[in-house]
């Protein structure tokens, strides 16, 4: 049993190396935001707002700003060019977050999770303006174990009417002004979208509220009939061209009989829209709507309106900055951007295919090992005992399932690479639907394996299957290939998202030629066991040690159930369970495994037992070894070998820490540390830097090679690799005696001198602050933007290992700092 468990956990580990080698080399993509005023009718020197909405990732927060700013986390800001045309009322302020209490913080932390808003009160002061600035917030995820920084560039222009005495339509429907016989018009609302723009191809937007019981004339109907259409009017364009022509967005039709036709009109509000295509990078788009407005009630129509506007525009001409590559923008650093010294060549640019489907078919073995896969292997079994009345047939149905398996996860996979990419399979593994879902089924499988029901399909539809078996039974065994993968695609999911990832690019025949490996390794152990139940009809049906097998399955399934629930937990912020809950439940569940096995428990359909057998005996032993291994994780031990299974350490209630040896090393260079009396600090007594430079300076004195730790004030995650792997002695030691040490903090907003600031040219923003340099600095020459992060380089700024990002494995971080330090010395 220990050399088998030896070999899965090679191969789960070669296949989860497999994923973060992917993972690790990707930029992660921001939030979609949305920036509107409120209302759309504006009105010079009345109050409006600035309204700005978040489309978070599944699995991802962001962090409010009405909390104690000192706890730690970097509270959302909005930070306004200098007004023009407007004056700010009131603060930035977050609408409606969540509440939660964290332990790394010891404090309320607010936060928003799925969507988000913040909103800036102001008051136009002018008829048009324009505002622009930088929205600074965080981003974080419980689950993958990063966080990251951004800050949001905005510009929203508006327009503003002067407040006028124009009567308007009350609740009857048709108020005029008795004295002056005026009629009011519509309200209109005229815009510039996207806002801001951002490409060379906008669309200019006409929306009208129009008085109750009245109507206006759209413009796509026969002019000769009678009415007046609508129409747009622009002054001489400078700087933008029109792109086809005015257009009524879903008018009404009716047949009017006093036109003897068809007339297409709007009812309570309207739309046209006009695209144009920007010539320049700035201008002012002029022009006048003409339209009529009639009153079926009154019997009148209104003489043509008139609506003036003016709306001034601003385009960076820059495909790089459209709306579609918002998006995708941390996806698109170039190799001209990094730094030619320093090379980090992602997995999938230099390996051939079938390099490539040989991880991919390793990846499928281990993949059976997963929690959501290895229960199903008694479905199967049951499923094809007794279907088969020859050998021969048996294995023509095992072989028809196997290509089932293969067919639905190649034909799946790709369809998902081609059109959805690698965040689908992120939705299935993360989202709480699927996951809820899984936790009810196998809390269902494991009652039915302790005995509590019998699993039997209607007398119907088992008669239905057999009349099938004797055409062959093609649907049945599909429809058993289709379930497996469904319910096995929850763990399976992040597996196969790493080979999806080279559909990022366009590639259709690498996802396939993966998916295909994947699949064969998957299915290959399936098929095996679809021939098996021949061989399993001469074993006993109940009782004797088959029904031992059952229960010992359904604990296992009982305790695997509660992992869906807590990823659902994590993503979604529930507080159901937390570390301390997760291991109570385990410990009680497995603690009822070992007494089972040694006879002190007996189950329905249990045989009386005088005595246990040895491999019995010893799988007990095992079980309460297993309990006793996580009791320490009650009082805050880390369970390296549960890492993959636990939350996460920050969920914890009660940590016990012993002492650690703080004591400060040694100033190589014997001169300031820079930025040190921010303060900034490196924890656990490890002598480091804070400025890349001065720490390679040090390294080369010291002769020791460099490791950069990109870090952050308000990252939970590089705390609790701070708290749960560096204080390991070994770990400790290494970065105390093999390494110089420079931390990186990207969220450090300590401007720097002019003299120092510079225009990156990843983005082509000027970067002022200490942080925004830090983080500039790791994009353009890591490609990445996740926090932690770890990178070891020699003296002449080479890599020494592939960079590391948050992982709570003891050994394996020690295993990076042997590897990385063993390479520095060979090269020396």
């Amino acid at each position: 049993m220990t050399k088998a468990k030896g070999k899965s956990g090679k191969l789960l580990l070669l296949a989860l190396l497999f994923f973060s080698f992917y993972a690790q080399a990707q930029i992660i993509a921001p939030p979609k935001w949305t920036v509107s005023i409120e209302p759309k009718n504006l009105v010079q020197g009345e109050e409006a707002t600035l309204v700005f909405e978040a489309q978070i990732p599944i699995g991802w927060y962001i962090y409010a700003n009405d909390f104690n700013p000192d706890l730690g986390p970097i509270l959302a800001t909005l930070k306004l060019d200098n007004p023009a045309g407007y004056e700010l009322k009131g603060g930035f302020t977050a609408i409606d977050p969540k509440t939660k209490y964290e332990d790394i913080w010891e404090g309320d932390v607010k936060y928003f999770i799925g969507k988000g808003r913040f909103e800036q009160s102001f008051v136009p002061k002018s008829t048009s303006g324009k505002i622009s600035g930088t929205l600074e917030y965080q981003m974080c995820s419980d689950v993958t174990g990063q966080c990251v920084n951004y800050d949001e560039e905005i510009e929203v222009a508006f327009t503003a009417k002067q407040e006028t005495n124009t009567p308007v339509f009350g609740e009857a429907g048709q108020q005029e002004s008795a004295e002056l016989g005026i009629v009011a018009p519509p309200k209109w609302t005229i815009s510039l979208e996207p806002s801001p723009v951002h490409s060379d191809e906008a669309t200019l937007v006409f929306d009208a509220q129009i008085p109750i019981g009245w109507y206006i004339y759209a413009n796509d109907f026969d002019p000769k009939l009678g009415p007046i259409l609508a129409n747009l009017k622009l002054d001489n364009p400078a700087g933008y061209e029109l792109k086809g022509g005015f257009t009524a967005i879903d008018p009404k039709t009716k047949y009017e009989d006093i036109w003897e036709g068809d007339v297409k009109y709007f009812i309570g509000k309207g739309r046209f829209e006009q695209a144009i295509l920007l010539k320049a990078d700035s201008g002012t788009i002029q022009g006048t709507v003409e339209y009529q407005m009639c009153n079926d009630i009154t019997g009148k129509c209104t003489p043509p309106f008139e609506e003036d506007f003016e709306i001034p525009f601003q385009s960076s001409n820059s495909t790089n900055t459209s709306a579609d590559s918002d998006e995708n923008l941390f996806n698109e650093v170039g190799e001209e951007n990094a730094d030619s010294s320093i090379e980090i060549v992602p997995i999938q640019e230099n390996e051939s295919l079938l390099g490539f489907m040989v991880l991919a078919f390793l990846a499928g073995l281990a993949a059976l090992l997963t929690p959501c896969v290895f229960p199903m292997i008694p479905m199967t079994v049951s499923f094809f005992t007794g279907r088969a009345g020859s050998k021969a047939t048996g294995i023509r149905n095992a072989i028809i399932y196997g290509l089932s398996i293969i067919a639905i996860y190649t034909i799946a996979g790709t369809a998902v690479a081609a059109i959805q990419g690698p965040e689908f399979a992120n939705w299935l593994a993360t989202h709480w639907l699927p996951n809820l879902f899984f936790f009810g089924i196998f809390i269902f499988f494991a009652l039915a394996f302790l005995g509590m029901f019998e699993i039997t399909l209607p007398s119907s539809f088992v008669n239905k299957i057999d009349e099938k078996s004797e055409k062959g039974g093609l649907t049945g065994i599909f429809f058993m290939a289709f379930t497996l993968v469904l319910v096995s695609f929850s763990c399976t999911g992040p597996i196969v998202g790493s080979i999806l990832i080279s559909s990022a690019g366009g590639e259709l025949i690498k996802p396939i030629l993966g998916m295909f490996a994947f699949s064969l390794a998957f299915a290959i152990p399936f098929t095996l066991f679809a021939i098996f139940p021949e061989w399993m009809n001469r074993l006993p049906k109940s009782g004797g040690w088959l029904n031992s097998v059952k229960v010992v399955l359904g604990f296992l399934e009982l305790a695997l159930a509660f992992k869906f629930l807590s990823i659902a937990d994590l993503v979604y912020h529930w507080g159901i369970l937390d570390r301390d809950i997760f291991l109570i439940i385990w410990i009680v569940i497995f603690s009822g495994l070992g007494l089972y096995l040694l006879g002190k428990i007996r189950l329905p359909h249990d045989s009386p037992m005088e005595t246990i057998g040895v491999p019995r005996l010893l799988l007990a032993l095992f079980t309460f070894m297993f309990v006793l291994y996580m009791i320490p994780g009650l009082f805050g031990a880390p369970l390296k070998y549960l890492s993959g299974y636990l939350p996460p350490m920050s969920t914890q209630q009660f940590k016990m820490t012993g002492g650690l040896n703080t004591e400060a090393g040694e100033n190589i260079l014997g001169e300031p540390v820079k930025y040190a009396d921010i303060p900034l600090e490196i924890p656990h007594g490890i002598q480091g830097y804070f400025d890349y430079e001065q720490a390679m300076r040090a390294a080369k004195k010291a002769n020791k090679p460099l490791l950069i730790d990109f870090t952050g004030h308000g990252c939970v995650n590089c705390r609790k690799m701070e708290e749960n792997v560096w204080v390991d002695p070994q770990v400790l030691k290494r970065l105390k005696e093999d390494f110089v040490m420079v931390a990186l903090y990207i969220d450090e907003r300590l401007e720097l001198p002019e003299s120092e600031w510079y225009t990156s040219e990843y983005d082509n923003k000027v970067k002022k602050t200490l942080g925004k340099q830090n983080a500039d600095f790791q994009i353009t020459r890591f490609q990445n933007n996740a926090q932690p992060y770890y990178v070891i380089l020699d003296h002449n700024e080479n890599l020494l290992a592939q960079p590391k990002g948050y992982d709570t494995d003891i050994q394996a971080f020690i295993d990076y700092l042997d590897g990385a330090k063993e390479k520095f010395e060979q090269s020396n």
